[in-house]
């Protein structure tokens, strides 16, 4: 069966795992031939860079190209609460245009809400939990045009009734998965380079109880490790298949094993694979010993963000991370004496914080000497905080589409008395400012002129000291824009006449030619 995957635009550009899972999963089953449509990474730009809108004339054209010419028997699209609203447009877009085709829905708010999800958007099929292996057997099972009844872990239409099928248990044996395929990623068949940072999971799951976290309601609290070998044979597999130069650890809890972590450290140095890497999750500083911090450092380890979420001590205590505020803190300053940049993760607006609270994330950024990245606290369906938010505050809107991080403006999801919506939005503005993170401020998606008026309009009211930052900020912008236009100047003669299509509409995203569908060269994932 062909199998056309697809991940809608998010917040932040960045490769999708679980699609790549899943392509590796139906590969290696001989349950489908795929590919994946990455409208994630549509624009041109680097992993982790705050994405621009993609015209509706650009997706839709993506999408009629992929569907055309790879000529799928099914489609699945992987859903997060940010990207639910655009993910339905794309189940729309899909049973208008082209009815005949099953639409599976999955991911993480299908996860937490699918049944309801299904009976919103009519998606025919939606996956709760890990789809490894389901996935595979509902493209069996609509191949040989039998029953879904038997298949755990989904929900699905039947008779305009939303159906519900026991849960599926996660997955034990990480170590027999095959690979993840990104060698099918449209993303990556432009720009192969995107995997020379290589995006590495060792681990599933989280045993923790943090109140804002829907992490254990996705992948449960039992934490799965890979083996190190396992881990070992990826890599030397991404350097071999894909160039990669460098990797970052996208696992929820890293560190929780720390002779686990340590052995995985020693096996990069004894392998020859002691070559840069970070950890794009956040670490929990209280797992973080001398030993581990020491061999994180000498196999190559230079950046890692670590989990801090407030720097009031009675906020911290309250959302029951299981550590101690001074744990963090010193984990942090352990990290940096051994060489290892740090970034800390911060939430604004979590349950019981006020604007005052939530400004002492700034100053405790400064006090460590680290560089921050703050989120917009969005109240999750089932989890503890969402729940404290139906019980003692106002809503303002639906949790669907509203992001977390990678907004110019935040937009809060509820407000409570002692902090307003008002006071949350200048909160996210002053950290910002203070921090001198003005890219964070403006939409990327804005023309020069409109960011620039953003930042004069905002920054001033901060003081002297912002106002000068902003001088530099925008001395070196200009300096940026008048080298491109220098290096456009010479590339001039061979522009070809500007199209005002579709197509063309597509093509000034992503300028590089798509080229899906042709015969892969080598092997993109391995079989057991």
């Amino acid at each position: 069966m062909k199998v056309l995957l697809i991940d809608p635009p998010g917040a932040n550009k960045g490769l999708n795992a679980g699609l790549a899972y899943l392509a590796g999963a139906l590969t290696a089953t001989g349950r489908g031939e795929v590919f994946v449509l990455d409208l994630n990474n549509l624009a041109p730009g680097q992993l982790g860079d705050p994405n621009p809108p993609v015209p509706a004339d650009a997706w839709l054209w993506e999408l009629s190209q992929a569907i055309d010419q790879f000529e799928p028997e099914l489609v699945g699209i992987s859903v997060k609460t940010f990207t639910s609203k655009f993910a339905a447009e794309i189940v729309s877009a899909v049973k208008n245009n082209w009815p005949y085709l099953p639409v599976v829905v999955g991911g993480p708010h299908v996860t937490l809400d699918g049944a309801r999800y299904v009976e919103e958007t009519g998606a025919h099929i939606g996956v709760i939990g890990e789809a490894d292996v389901t996935l595979p057997e509902i493209c069996q099972a609509l191949e040989q045009e039998s029953s879904l009844e038997d298949i755990q872990g989904i929900v699905y239409l039947e008779d305009g009734m939303v159906i519900a099928n026991p849960p599926r248990p996660n997955l034990r044996d990480l170590d027999a998965l095959p690979f993840p395929n990104y060698d099918v990623f449209s993303s990556v068949r432009r720009n192969p380079s995107l995997l020379r940072e290589y995006p590495l999971l060792t681990s599933r799951g989280c045993p923790f109880n943090c109140s804002y976290c829907s992490m254990p309601l996705l992948m449960g609290r039992r934490w799965r490790p890979r083996s190190v070998d396992d881990v070992i044979e990826e890599l030397w597999w991404a350097v071999e298949q894909h160039n990669s130069t460098a990797f970052t650890i996208i696992d929820d809890n890293f560190t929780l094993d720390t002779k686990r972590a340590e052995a995985i450290c020693d096996a990069l140095i004894e392998n020859g694979l002691s070559m840069p890497w970070s950890s794009q999750n956040g670490l929990r500083a209280d797992r973080l010993t001398p030993e581990l911090i020491a061999k994180m450092r000498r196999s190559g380890c230079y950046h890692v963000w670590v989990g801090i979420e407030t720097a009031d001590e009675q906020v911290f205590q309250s959302i029951e991370k299981g550590e101690k505020l001074e744990q963090v803190k010193a984990g942090v300053r352990a990290l940096l004496s051994a060489g290892i940049e740090v970034g800390g993760f911060f939430i604004i607006g979590l349950p019981g914080s006020t604007r005052e609270s939530d400004l002492k994330s700034f100053y405790l950024a400064q006090e460590l000497g680290i560089t921050a990245w703050w989120f917009n606290f969005v109240p999750y369906r089932f989890t503890r905080a969402g729940e404290w938010v139906q019980q003692n505050a106002t809503l303002l809107r639906a949790t669907e589409g509203v992001s977390q991080y990678g907004q110019a403006k935040i937009e809060p999801v509820f407000e409570t008395p002692t902090y307003t919506r008002e006071e949350r939005i200048a909160t996210f503005e002053e950290v910002h400012v203070r921090m001198g993170y003005f890219d964070r401020l403006v939409d990327p998606g804005a023309p020069w002129m409109a960011r620039a008026t953003r930042l004069i309009t905002t920054v001033p009211r901060h003081g002297l000291g912002p106002s000068l930052s902003l001088a530099r900020y925008f001395a070196m912008a200009v300096r940026e824009r008048f080298s491109r236009t220098i290096r456009s100047i010479y590339r001039s003669s061979d522009s070809a006449e500007t199209a005002t299509t579709p197509k063309a509409a597509l093509q000034s995203l992503a300028p590089s030619p798509i080229r899906p569908f042709e015969e892969d060269k080598c092997a993109s994932s391995r079989t057991r």
